[in-house]
This record gives C-alpha cells, structure tokens and sequence, in this order.
C-alpha cells in the first residue's frame, strides 16, 4: 500500500477521534495546550498501536484463512464501516474530556476500527509499521486540529464527519474484494 492511500486510512479511522476532539475542544475551557496535546497524543498512540496488535494477531490466523482472506477483509472493513455511520449520532456530551482515565477509555474504543485494520494488513501480506506510523501521526494531527476548531467545526459539519468515515472504509473494502 502507497503512502497516499495510507493517509487516507488514517484519516478514516481517526474520525471517532477527530468528533471528540471537536467536542473536546468545545468543552474545556483551561490547559487548552495540556489537553490538546494529551488527547491528540492518546488518540493518535492507539491509532498507531492496535493496527500493529490487528496485523501480529492476524499473522497467526494467515495459514487457516488464506483461500478467503479478501472476502474477510472486506466483511471487517464493509461492517466496521457500517458501525461507525451507524454510531455516527451517539456522541455523549457529558464525559469529562480531561480525566487521563476518560481519555485512555475513549482513545481505546476509537481505535478498535484500527485493530481490524491492522487484522486486514496481515490477510493482504501488508507490512504494518509504516502504515501504523502514519495512521498514529495523522491521527494525532487531525486530533490536534479538531481540538482547536471546536465549536466551529461541530456547528458546521456535526456528525457528517464520521458518516465520510465510514463511507470510506466500505469503499476501501471494496476495493479489496474486486482487486
């Protein structure tokens, strides 16, 4: 997989993140660089992490499903992006974005899209680490960009942004399963 295709990879997965940063940003009104550096940090680590967790689980799973592993990543990708339009309208506005225990939680539930990721390098013989870098890293940016936008952005685009997402990941499943 080329880099640009990778961006864009990380740009669909971080936007469960990228939703709570905006709102985020909306809510905390002090340490603003603290805690967009630490949600943005959070958020981008587990998009890094899990894809890499995805793909070493994936590597054991290889010999048993290797006749069908197109359909498989397609099947992860195509549900994965159903799950995230479906949830695209359930953002709570009462967590406390501030507590490093709230943040570990939410960095986690957003990045297990990651973790099917990863599982779906591992069936395409995907190297991991670099596409892992990359979904981190734009993660953590678009994370850090959602937090100053705030308001802003939540009033102009709302939850469209994980609709586009999850579109995406369907679209990129696709791909997979006519390629």
């Amino acid at each position: 997989m080329n880099t640009i295709v990778n961006f864009f990879i990380g740009v669909s997965l971080s936007m469960d993140a990228f939703s709570i940063s905006v709102i985020s940003g909306s809510l905390i009104a002090k340490r603003k660089i603290l805690n967009s550096f630490k949600i943005s940090f959070l958020f981008g680590f587990f998009q890094f992490f899990m894809p890499i967790l995805g793909w070493l689980s994936g590597i054991r799973f290889l010999k048993y499903i290797s006749n069908f592993d197109h359909i498989v990543a397609f099947l992860i990708l195509f549900i994965i992006g159903i799950k995230i339009i479906y949830e695209s309208k359930k953002i709570e506005k009462t967590i406390n974005f501030e507590r490093i225990f709230t943040l570990f939680f939410l960095s986690i539930a957003t990045s297990i899209d990651a973790y099917a990721v990863g599982l779906t390098f591992s069936l395409l013989k995907v190297k991991v680490l670099t596409p892992a870098l990359i979904i981190g890293f734009t993660t953590f940016s678009i994370c850090l960009i959602g937090f100053y936008l705030g308001n802003k952005i939540k009033k102009f685009f709302g939850d469209k942004l994980e609709l586009f997402s999850g579109i995406i990941l369907i679209l990129v499943g696709f791909k997979i399963l006519l390629s």
